[in-house]
């Protein structure tokens, strides 16, 4: 007894090995590209382009520096003070004092002081410009007065 294959299930059928025709062809382009072709001359490689001089230099001496800050408060005039370690002009290391004078100040400069070295630490000091770091926005910028005047201390 034989079985007839109906027209749609025929044409599936050329469909499915006409795409696996075409995916083993495409393997086996992609494979040859991928590897070399053995011969028996030595490798020679393209000439490039001279890599590109090192960054230049940063415009910041290396050292330790220091400078307190100011920023208004509703209670009144504030001030942090930061100890900043440079080196390439990107910030290794970095100290807060707390100079709070209010109840609600101390509070802010607390969180802050928890949270803002994350944000600063392996920075370039040029990038680094604080806003609210752990819900404190003002003491933000009593860093930033305090950061600008260590770059202004460091520059070259």
């Amino acid at each position: 007894m034989q079985h007839k294959l109906s027209q749609p299930v025929a044409a599936l059928i050329v469909i499915v090995m006409i795409a696996a025709a075409t995916a083993s062809v495409s393997m086996i382009n992609d494979k040859q590209t991928q590897e070399p072709l053995s011969t028996n001359e030595p490798a020679t490689s393209m000439p490039t382009a001279p890599s590109s001089p090192r960054q230049t230099a940063s415009p910041f001496k290396d050292g330790i520096y220091g400078s307190d800050g100011q920023y208004s408060t509703p209670g009144g005039s504030e001030s942090i003070g930061i100890t900043v370690t440079l080196k390439d002009g990107v910030i290794e290391d970095i100290n807060l004092e707390q100079y709070a004078t209010g109840g609600d100040t101390q509070i802010y400069q607390r969180k802050f002081a928890s949270r803002y070295k994350e944000s600063v630490v392996g920075k370039s000091i040029d990038e680094v410009k604080l806003t609210r770091v752990a819900g404190s926005s003002l003491t933000s910028n009593g860093f930033n007065d305090a950061l600008e005047s260590i770059k202004r201390d460091a520059a070259i």
